[in-house]
């Protein structure tokens, strides 16, 4: 996702101490699999790296729950070293016509992947209301009543895709118009 300019030097220069390699294996561990090291610049803090919806929103997930990951687990044959061990849940229940539970996810699997206090300090930055009134004005829809929202907005590089990621703790959601293909 791209972020506005007054923002890129930070970012360029916390990736640049920290390195791009950790910043992508950090990314792994956080669920998104569609980075591979070794493939990308800082030009990842632009918006370098394509993402899809479901890795990006999981990832979200993490910081939503305090750094805890939850899922079910990754099938042992398509497990990757250094990658989430753990999968989104996109069905939690199953029935039939007669409201028979077929399937029904009782309680996923948990992973620690990232300290409380990192998570923490993430979700006051993204759900600081002042700081979102320069570019969406006082009272906009990224702000709840009851509870504070963290939310981070954005558009791929060739402006294809422009997708609002948030959560309240405990839910993360993603989403916006995207087009399918490259092609007009």
């Amino acid at each position: 996702m791209r972020w506005p300019a007054a923002t890129t030097f930070p970012r360029w220069q916390t990736i640049n101490q920290v390195g791009v390699d950790n910043v992508i294996r950090l990314a792994h561990r956080m669920g998104i699999n569609t980075l591979d090291t070794g493939q990308f610049g800082l030009a990842l803090t632009l918006g370098g790296g394509e993402v899809t919806l479901l890795d990006h929103t999981y990832a979200f997930s993490v910081l939503a729950n305090l750094g805890v990951m939850a899922g079910q687990p990754v099938p042992d044959d398509l497990q990757r070293p250094g990658y989430r061990v753990l999968d989104p849940v996109t069905i939690l229940r199953v029935t039939d016509r007669n409201a028979k539970v077929l399937y029904q996810l009782d309680a996923p699997h948990t992973q620690s992947v990232l300290s409380p206090d990192l998570a923490y300090l993430m979700n006051n930055v993204l759900s600081d209301n002042e700081a979102r009134v320069a570019a969406f004005g006082s009272g906009n829809p990224l702000e709840l009543a009851d509870r504070p929202a963290a939310a981070k907005t954005g558009t791929t590089n060739d402006f294809r895709d422009n997708w609002t990621m948030g959560y309240v703790p405990g839910l993360a959601v993603g989403g916006g118009p995207a087009m399918p293909t490259t092609a007009p």
